[in-house]
This record gives structure tokens, C-alpha cells and sequence, in this order.
């Protein structure tokens, strides 16, 4: 039978147990789990001896560098048997349910001024950050844990990216003042990083004749380095600044986030999904 987690775990948990031992017993566990794989394929009539040599190559650690890698193919495949596309309600602005790099749409929402909505903006994301949801309620807690989860950078969540339409003409500049205004406070770098961040959206829309017209799709990528900036599908560069990343999510996502129907659609499409 093949045996459960809570086994390798406890071979850690051992006091004075060298590191080398730690790894002979995953390279143990890791056969013993190939084999019973083998033995059930067996029964489906599929390829056997070869197999579990294979399986048990490719599976093998160093003692070296033995880790136990984290399982998240399992909670990926989960999160995309539920993700859909979204309308945005006060725009009609559809989003798509995955983008290209694996990143899953956690809502959808629209930036209003006055009375006029200026851009939809949708917000993508890894299946971590999204199952973070799975068990709340909808909430300021819901809301704060989201928050974290997706500007945390790390393995399990490495970019978190922010998908703005146009839905009402502005140049350039004002809109590359508007979204640099909101990140200005919530960054604690270099203010020329923000600038830096100005003049990529400025840029983008040159060819344009300097107006971000309706239907222009921005693109901002967030990641431990910074943020990368695109136009109608251009990468115009990226910000290299630490903390700017996170900054652009605490814009979209914080108790003063400028978009509350984006935090609503968050919250109503995942939280009690049960990832």
C-alpha cells in the first residue's frame, strides 16, 4: 500500500537524523509510490517494469539537495475546472477565464470617476491565491487574505497581473498620472520608480496620438522585481523596483482599493468555492 505524507514528515520530525538518511528514505517512499503506480496501471493493461525504472529515475533526489516539492498541479487543475469569464456588469467588458502564462481571472470590475466609467479591469492571478478563498466568507477578512496572498510573491504565487480596457478617451498622461497617483502612497521606494512607471503608459500610447482611446488594453505584470507594462499587446518595459509590484496590488485590492465592484467580483466568484 502506499504510504501517506504524514510518514515523511515524521522521518524529519526525528531528532538526530542526518540529512543524507532524510533523502534515502524519500528515494524509498518515492518507489514505493511509483510501484503501487505501476501495479495499478498494471491492472488497466498498461506497461509495467519499464515503467517503474523509469518512474523511479526520474524521481529520484540527491541526497544533496533532496525537498519535497509542493503540490500544486493538483489545485491548478482545481481552479481551472471552475474558472469562467466575466462580463463586467457596468461596462460589458468580457475577460477571459486563463491567461497564456497560466494565470487564472480572479474577478472583474470597473474604475469610475464621477459618474463615468473610465476602464473595466480584471485581476489575474495563481490558483494559491485564488484557493486562499475556497473556504471564507465574503469579507473584509476574505478581502485581506486575498490581498496578501496575491502580492506576496513567491513560488506558489510569482506575478499577479492587472488587465485595464478603456471605455472612455483619456490621453496619455492622465491616465499614466491616475494609476501612478494611486501607487505613489502605497510604495515606499524610490520615487522614481513612479515616474518610470508614468512614462511606460505615456509611451505606449504615442502611437496612438497620445490617447488611450476606447478598446486600448493596458497590461500590468506584478512580480518580486517590479512591474512590466504593456499596451494593445506591446511590452513598452518594466519598472525594476522592489515593492512596486506589490504596491499596484494594494491599489486594486486594499480598503482603499479604487475599485470596489473589482473586490466584490473577487469575493463573489471564489469565496466558498471549496478549493
Amino acid at each position: 500500500a502506499v504510504r501517506s505524507e504524514p510518514e515523511v514528515a515524521s522521518v524529519w520530525d526525528k531528532p538526530n537524523v542526518k540529512t543524507k538518511d532524510i533523502a534515502a528514505r524519500i528515494r524509498e517512499l518515492e518507489t514505493e509510490i511509483a510501484e503501487e503506480i505501476v501495479r495499478v496501471k498494471s491492472q488497466l493493461g498498461a506497461p509495467t517494469s519499464s515503467d517503474l525504472e523509469s518512474l523511479a529515475g526520474e524521481n529520484a533526489l540527491s541526497a544533496d539537495t533532496a525537498t519535497i516539492p509542493p503540490v500544486v498541479d493538483e489545485k491548478a487543475a482545481a481552479v481551472e475546472s471552475k474558472a469562467k469569464s466575466i462580463k463586467e456588469k457596468a461596462t460589458g467588458v468580457s475577460f477571459k477565464s486563463k491567461l497564456e502564462d497560466g494565470l487564472f481571472l480572479v474577478g472583474a470590475g470597473v474604475r469610475k470617476k464621477a459618474i463615468i466609467n473610465v476602464y473595466a479591469v480584471a485581476m489575474y492571478s495563481s490558483p494559491t491565491a485564488i484557493a486562499s478563498l475556497g473556504s471564507l466568507k465574503k469579507g473584509k477578512d476574505a478581502q485581506s487574505t486575498l490581498r496578501d496572498s496575491s502580492r506576496t510573491f513567491n513560488s506558489f504565487t510569482p506575478k499577479t497581473s492587472f488587465v485595464l480596457e478603456m471605455t472612455f478617451k483619456a490621453d496619455g498622461k492622465t491616465i499614466a498620472e491616475a494609476i501612478a497617483d494611486g501607487v505613489k502612497p502605497r510604495h515606499s521606494g524610490s520615487p522614481a520608480a513612479v515616474t518610470e512607471l508614468e512614462n511606460l503608459i505615456v509611451e505606449g500610447v504615442k502611437g496612438k496620438g497620445g490617447q488611450a482611446t476606447k478598446c486600448t488594453i493596458f497590461r500590468f505584470d506584478c512580480d518580486a522585481e517590479g512591474i512590466s507594462v504593456s499596451v494593445d499587446g506591446n511590452l513598452q518595459g518594466k519598472v525594476a523596483s522592489e515593492g512596486m509590484g506589490s504596491a499596484l496590488v494594494d491599489v486594486f485590492m486594499d480598503d482603499k482599493a479604487v475599485s470596489p465592484q473589482l473586490v466584490d467580483s473577487c469575493m463573489e466568484t471564489w469565496c466558498g468555492s471549496g478549493l
